[in-house]
């Protein structure tokens, strides 16, 4: 075994393909074996397992002092791989990953939050200073709030494979078609309104002024199923689309809502920069994309159907929790946070 990794120029893969060509009567060990012989051949001089195994433990337990030396260069450089400390201190991967588990260091993957530009958290501490004073004067103000957005859904939607699985006893290598050369989907509006999603409303085409004045006059209808509480106390949102700001947009907003809405420039100045803070983008938009892209839509139609009963199946339990209680954790971290970004300290 150890002429012919020789022969493959230390290429185990190679070796165990050689080996196993060159006698296929024997028993055909993985690739990694070949390595291990090599690196007890070197280092305890045998090339038996088992021989290596009974060599006292002194070649085998790093001292101290380069336990330290590990811990301070991993301190020094935290964005290095596990083969990387190896190869600069000579140990194998296997001995430097027990030594991190021993000082109980754990890899941590970045977080991507929205970028933040100069004002904006102060402009985010004004917002949160006026709805914590809404709060205190009334406790369910959240509750009132008819929080707003679009979204586009296509047939190239990304699955989000933390959260599906197919339990098997063998795997059954599932796999689900994407990157289609043809696009299709559709762009829609939802809203959420203390523990009620209302809609979907689907629309074609991008969205302007116009097509989202002609939007709002439907509004009115979206909520007749609404309480009579909340559309009495209703206090309307929506970010800073484009769309959104139309000087046609902003005079039928004063129209309908007076100055109970929030807006880039509405009565109440909604937050740039901000989904973080918005219920339908940190969980509406996630969770009904998860739930539709876990099978995939076959046409437009199917995938306006999956769209509609993944809205109907949310409970108002779990719409209340996004709205009330999570945006109230929000608020309260981002104030921590002196207005900047937060999401990525949430457990």
């Amino acid at each position: 075994m150890i002429l012919i990794y020789g022969e493959c120029n230390k290429h185990c893969r190679e070796a165990a393909r050689v080996y196993a060509n060159r006698y296929p009567e024997r028993y055909h060990p993985p690739h990694n074996f070949f390595l291990r012989l090599v690196n007890n051949l070197r280092t305890y001089g045998t090339f038996s397992i088992r021989d290596a195994q009974r060599q006292p433990l002194r070649n085998m337990e790093q001292n101290d002092d380069q336990e330290n030396d590990i811990i301070a260069y991993i301190q020094l450089n935290p964005h290095s791989s596990l083969r990387h400390v190896a190869r600069e201190f000579g140990f194998s991967k296997t001995k430097v990953h027990k030594i991190f588990k021993k000082y109980k260091l754990h890899p941590y993957k970045t977080d991507l939050v929205q970028h933040l530009r100069q004002g904006d958290n102060e402009r985010r501490l004004t917002f949160i200073a006026w709805i914590t004073t809404e709060i205190n004067n009334d406790p369910l103000f959240l509750n009132y709030i008819l929080w707003t957005n679009e979204s586009k859904f296509t047939n190239n939607g990304v699955l989000n494979k933390q959260n599906n699985r197919y339990w098997s006893n063998g795997n059954p290598h599932w796999a689900v078609d994407t990157n289609y050369q043809t696009v299709w989907g559709t762009n829609m509006w939802c809203g959420l309104l203390g523990g009620n999603l209302i809609g979907p409303h689907f629309y074609d085409g991008t969205l302007n002024g116009r097509r989202y004045s002609d939007f709002l006059t439907l509004l009115p209808m979206m909520l007749e199923d609404v309480p009579l509480l909340l559309r009495q106390n209703l206090f309307f949102q929506q970010d800073g689309a484009p769309a959104h700001n139309a000087i046609i947009v902003r005079q039928q907003l004063n129209e309908m809502f007076g100055n109970r809405w929030m807006g880039t420039h509405g009565p109440v100045e909604w937050l740039p920069r901000s989904s973080d803070l918005t219920p339908l983008d940190f969980f509406l938009w996630g969770h009904l994309k998860t739930v539709v892209y876990a099978d995939p839509p076959a046409n437009l139609q199917d995938l306006k159907n999956k769209i509609t009963v993944a809205c109907r199946q949310l409970t108002k339990e779990q719409i209340l929790a996004a709205t009330f209680r999570e945006v109230s954790r929000r608020l309260e971290m981002c104030l921590e946070k002196n207005g900047g970004n937060f999401e990525h300290f949430i457990r």
